[in-house]
């Protein structure tokens, strides 16, 4: 039942980025034998999937497959990251994370207001001395990203980066025991997002949600289709006060058509950032 299952699931890269998280929210390692190191409270997973794109994305598929069926998790990543002007220790979260490799782009949405101050992110395949400047550089933020989204409502996958290096602090000055310090020293900061995006899923998971009914009924879909299609409903609930059938009059001749139009429609949609 989902009130026993975790509801939100942080992925680091490194055991030193987890240390400080597993002790504040007091979690405990599994018993169980898994590819990854994975902690687990009563609400919260943390997995550690090493370092790099690969790493990142086969632990967040890997935790999904461990954990299924709960609709809109929480996901965040958090872990260090360079930057060329700010400051060491300095907590920022992506507005936009861009894959240096394949030049995809991809958008968070911070929905509302407060929220702390936000940074694009560049992530490379290989760690780098290079910055680009005014933005983060990291190794694990978009595979994260474009992995996450396909389990669960962009408004709660975020990416929460301390900054790590910088054009005067080399990255070479980075260890294991700084890093638990940089991550401590944001603790509260990072309780406050994990506490919101909590509230926001509960707000999105209790949305109503009349049309999949009709829409299941008219078309069909697969089961994990008709998951997707759970997932977008609520996304649009949650941007537009509108019925999104009333608002459509494109025919349909299956239900990936559906999916297809929503996805497009969700993307058109403004999102205020007051």
């Amino acid at each position: 039942m989902e009130q026993c299952s975790p509801k939100i699931f942080i992925f680091t890269a490194l055991e030193c980025e987890a240390k400080a998280l597993v002790n504040k929210f007091k979690l405990k390692k599994e018993n169980i034998r898994h590819p990854f190191s994975i902690y687990r409270g009563d609400k919260i997973v943390l997995t550690v999937t090493g370092v790099g794109k690969v790493a990142m994305a086969a632990g967040v598929a890997y935790t999904s497959a461990v954990f299924p069926g709960l609709e809109s998790p929480v996901m965040i990543n958090i872990g260090i990251a360079g930057h060329k002007t700010q400051s060491v220790g300095r907590l920022l979260m992506a507005s936009k994370i861009v894959d240096v490799d394949s030049e995809k782009v991809f958008y968070p949405q911070l929905v509302g207001a407060n929220w702390p101050e936000t940074s694009e992110i560049k992530t490379m395949a290989l760690p780098s001395t290079k910055y680009y400047l005014d933005c983060l550089n990291d190794m694990e933020a978009s595979a994260f990203y474009e992995t996450a989204v396909r389990f669960s409502s962009c408004e709660l996958i975020h990416c929460i980066k301390v900054v790590s290096d910088n054009g005067e602090s080399s990255i070479e000055s980075i260890n294991s025991k700084v890093v638990v310090k940089w991550i401590d020293n944001q603790n509260i900061e990072i309780e406050k997002i994990v506490n919101r995006l909590e509230q926001m899923r509960l707000s999105i998971a209790i949305s109503e949600l009349g049309e999949y009914d009709e829409i299941i009924n008219k078309w069909h879909f697969t089961v994990s289709g008709g998951i997707r299609l759970k997932s977008l409903l609520r996304r649009w609930n949650v941007l537009s006060s509108n019925n999104w059938l009333d608002e459509n009059d494109t025919v349909f001749s299956h239900g990936k058509d559906v999916l297809r139009k929503l996805d497009a429609d969700i993307a058109c949609l403004d999102v205020k950032l007051k």
